[in-house]
Formats: C-alpha cells, sequence, structure tokens
C-alpha cells in the first residue's frame, strides 16, 4: 500500500520482545493456552512468543506477510491475531483477516490492538480512520467498545473482554463459562508445592510412592483446592495420568494419598466456600449481562454446581439475591465501608474506593460483582493499577501506574468504565499517588515521610489519595 508516493511500512510496527506479548500471557495465566493446546500466531512478527511458548512445551507456529510469508497458515485450537487490525490501514482488508483467523480457530480467537487513549498521537499525520507515523507506519487507535463490536459481527460470537483492548471469542460456550470461571476464581494459589521434606530412607532403598509421583500429587492438590473437590479423570491432565500409569497408581488411590499429605478439611472447607462464592458472582454476572450459554453448560462446571449447591435451579436462585444487591447503592455503601476498615484499599473524600488491582479478590463479593460487571465492558485491569469504585456513579474506573516502584507513581492514562450506559472509555490524564502506603496497606518509615513531603509541597490534607498534575 503506497501513501503519496510512500509505501506503508507494516513490517516496521513488529518489536523484539523479551518475554510475552499481553494477549499471549492473558491466554497463558487463564488457562486458554498449556501444554497440549495447539495455538497459531497470526501475524506473529519475529516470533518471540512462538519461541517462548515452544520453549514452555506448548505447540506453537504462526504466519507473518514479511518475517515469515512461507509458513502455511492452518487451523489451531487457539489464534492470535495480536496487534495487527490497527497496523492495517484498510478496513476492508482489516475484516478479512480478522475473518481469515476467526476461520483458523478451533476454539479460542484473541484479538488485540492498541486502543485510542492509551498514547499520544501529537505529531501524527491523520490518515484515513488512523495515522501516519514518521517511520512510514499506520496506527489506528481503536475504541475499546468499537473493537468488540468488530470481533462480535465477524465472528458472530459475544466476545468477552479480556483487557482493554483485548478480546477472546470462543467457538464453544463451554470455553466461554470456563474461561469467565477461571478468571473470577482468581489468583488462589496452591501450597502443595510447599510441603516439608519427608525423612528418606537409605540411599539404597526405593523411593515412596508419595515421592515417585510427587508431580502428579501437586498437580491433583491444585486442581482440588481451585475447584473446592476432588476432580474427575477427565479434568486431569493427560500427563499426569501418564506418570499414575507409569507407576501403576489408580486415580483414587492417587487422590486418596493425595489428599493426606496435602489437603486438611479446613483447607478444603475454605477451598469450597472459596468456590460457592466464585459460581455465585459468576451465574449473578451472567444473568445482569444476559450472557447467552451460560445455562448450557456440560463438563466440570455442572460438577461444580452439583457439588457445592445441589442444583441449577438452586444456584441461580441464590445468585439472584448479588443482583439485588448491586441495585442496592446502601449495600454497596456498606461493602466498601468494609473493605476500606478492613484495610483493603482507601476512601477519598468523595467516598470513592481505591484499591490496588492485585488486591480485588480479597473484597467483599457484592463488590466483585460490582467489579465483574466492569470487567466484563472492558476486561481485566493490569496488575500495576489501581481499581476506584464509584457507587453513587456506578462507575468504576482503571488507572494505570507508570512507575509503581515508585513512592509516588505517575499515572498518564485513565479507563472508565460506565456501569449505568454500558460503556468502557480510555483517557489521557496526568495524576499522581500521594497516598500509596494507605491504598497497599504497606508502610515504610521512608514511604510515610515521602508521602508527607509531598503533601507539604503540594498543599493537600491527609485524606486525599491522588490528584491531577
Amino acid at each position: 500500500m503506497t501513501v503519496a508516493g510512500a509505501p506503508v511500512m507494516r513490517h516496521r510496527t513488529a518489536i523484539v520482545r523479551h518475554s510475552l506479548s499481553q494477549p499471549m500471557s492473558l491466554l497463558v495465566q487463564h488457562g486458554v493456552l498449556a501444554p497440549g493446546v495447539a495455538v497459531f500466531d497470526y501475524g506473529c512478527g519475529q516470533g518471540d512468543d512462538l519461541r517462548a511458548l515452544a520453549a514452555a512445551g506448548i505447540e506453537a507456529s504462526g504466519w507473518d506477510p514479511h518475517f515469515a510469508p512461507d509458513i502455511a497458515r492452518q487451523e489451531a485450537d487457539v489464534v492470535n491475531l495480536g496487534f495487527v487490525l490497527n497496523v492495517i490501514e484498510d478496513a476492508r482488508e482489516r475484516r478479512e483477516a480478522l475473518r481469515d483467523a476467526w476461520q483458523l480457530a478451533r476454539g479460542v480467537l484473541a484479538v488485540s490492538t492498541m486502543i485510542a487513549g492509551q498514547v499520544s498521537t501529537e505529531g501524527l499525520r491523520p490518515y484515513r480512520d488512523g495515522f501516519l507515523t514518521s517511520r512510514g507506519t499506520f496506527q489506528k487507535y481503536f475504541g475499546h467498545a468499537e473493537l468488540g463490536e468488530l470481533v462480535a459481527d465477524v465472528t458472530g460470537t459475544q466476545p468477552v473482554a479480556a483487557a482493554p483492548g483485548i478480546f477472546f471469542a470462543c467457538r464453544r460456550a463451554d470455553d466461554l463459562e470456563e474461561f469467565l470461571l477461571r478468571r473470577r476464581m482468581g489468583r488462589r494459589s496452591s501450597t502443595a508445592a510447599y510441603r516439608a521434606p519427608r525423612e528418606r530412607r537409605a540411599a539404597s532403598a526405593r523411593p515412596l510412592l508419595a515421592d515417585r509421583i510427587a508431580p502428579a500429587l501437586n498437580e491433583l492438590a491444585e486442581l482440588a483446592q481451585m475447584r473446592g473437590r476432588m476432580p474427575v479423570a477427565e479434568e486431569v491432565p493427560l500427563a499426569v495420568m501418564a506418570l499414575l500409569s507409569q507407576h501403576h497408581v489408580a486415580l483414587p488411590r492417587a487422590l486418596d494419598l493425595m489428599a493426606s499429605l496435602h489437603l486438611d478439611p479446613a483447607t478444603m472447607e475454605q477451598a469450597a466456600t472459596a468456590m460457592r462464592e466464585d459460581l455465585l458472582v459468576h451465574f449473578a454476572l451472567a444473568r445482569l449481562n444476559q450472557r447467552q450459554g451460560a445455562d448450557r453448560l456440560g463438563g466440570a462446571i455442572v460438577r461444580d454446581i452439583r457439588t457445592h449447591f445441589g442444583s441449577q435451579k438452586e444456584l441461580l436462585a441464590e445468585s439472584g439475591a448479588y443482583l439485588m444487591g448491586l441495585a442496592d447503592v446502601a449495600a454497596v455503601d456498606a461493602a466498601i465501608a468494609q473493605a476500606a476498615a478492613g484495610g483493603i484499599g482507601a476512601l477519598d473524600p468523595r467516598g470513592r474506593l481505591f484499591v490496588d488491582a492485585r488486591r480485588r479478590e480479597d473484597l467483599p463479593g457484592v463488590l466483585r460483582v460490582y467489579l465483574g460487571c466492569a470487567a466484563y465492558l472492558a476486561g481485566e485491569p493490569g496488575d500495576n493499577s489501581l481499581v476506584r469504585i464509584d457507587s453513587q456513579r456506578k462507575i468504576v474506573a482503571y488507572i494505570p501506574l507508570d512507575d509503581p516502584k515508585s513512592a509516588a507513581p505517575f499515572a498518564t492514562s485513565i479507563i472508565k468504565i460506565d456501569l449505568k450506559r454500558q460503556a468502557a472509555v480510555s483517557q489521557p490524564t496526568r495524576r499522581r499517588l500521594i497516598a500509596k502506603s494507605r491504598i497497599s496497606g504497606r508502610a515504610t518509615r521512608g514511604q510515610l515521610h515521602a508521602e508527607a513531603a509531598l503533601r507539604k509541597e503540594i498543599g493537600v490534607g491527609g485524606d486525599v489519595l491522588i490528584v491531577r498534575l
């Protein structure tokens, strides 16, 4: 493609990465990508993601019109169309690329683009619906909702926002519900790998069975803690079943051994309670968003429901209480006050709750539903972000911090999710966090001294958390 006699250099937008790109990282974090799952990177650039995934044991291949034009485009369980659409200057060609990538996806298609408000366009030359850069490249900055509508229109699905500017489209309803539930289960981690060393027999003796199948036992313990119940055979990874078979250990025996070593009744009760709340939040949001497919479930989620609620009818009845809580401003405000009193975030002078994004799973259930609504529209906030809950205006904001390790980090963008209007907008901003210790709940003498000095310099009181510059 040429513009005013000069070609648009699409390949110059490819960058060298030393870690996974954000969409690939999200696919891995939420269990969509794992060993045994094949992924195809449509527009793989220089192939850094592919090398990282292959090193982790994931079957990964990719195609790129400039860097890998001779590689055949092929079907895969997961297809990634990462930051491709935003560098294509022709709107019709964008739709064709999206349609081609979707046709290759047997299960999930991940689509990501740059979104408006993330970076400044000052100095760029407007062209069509985007901008030309001094390097001869084209960039279109999508609106978050605009990208979601495009993915929905081309794929004929109801895509889910994984993060601002990143959507996952799923062919099967089960895949969508499992992804959403796993995301809602959050960051619950297992302690299975931290067991005390066992007294070992003499070096000449054969290792104990628990030591020979330790990786399988650890994996089974993680599965049990994640779902609050014992896993069944079809939920156990093939590699775990293969290890058990190699040592002639049946799954029931392995589960009994795992439970005796890793799980006590209190641990399982805690995991079951957490899973019940995860399911309540999940189905409350499904009803609120009128998500198709949430009532046509199979596999692991059905077993979760039967274990923790007895029936889906009972679960739906109980999840209705969560929805009633959302409509009750007083209940939301009470949950906000409870969170702040418990050290999960802090209140600003307007009564808005600021929370470290990494602690949002510790919030009371009604606030998790609140944030779940925001995540449905805009995806999850990044780890180095603040989350702001404004119950009066029913607005959730994500505030990414540019230098999170600083005593007083700056923020140059904000994503506002209006739950009443069902809209998400990214905007440039200039703010500075001056009460990091109050929001994080971690205060050192040096941190408190730096905050006090900054407050005196700016001239604000101790109840102010963040200031506009």
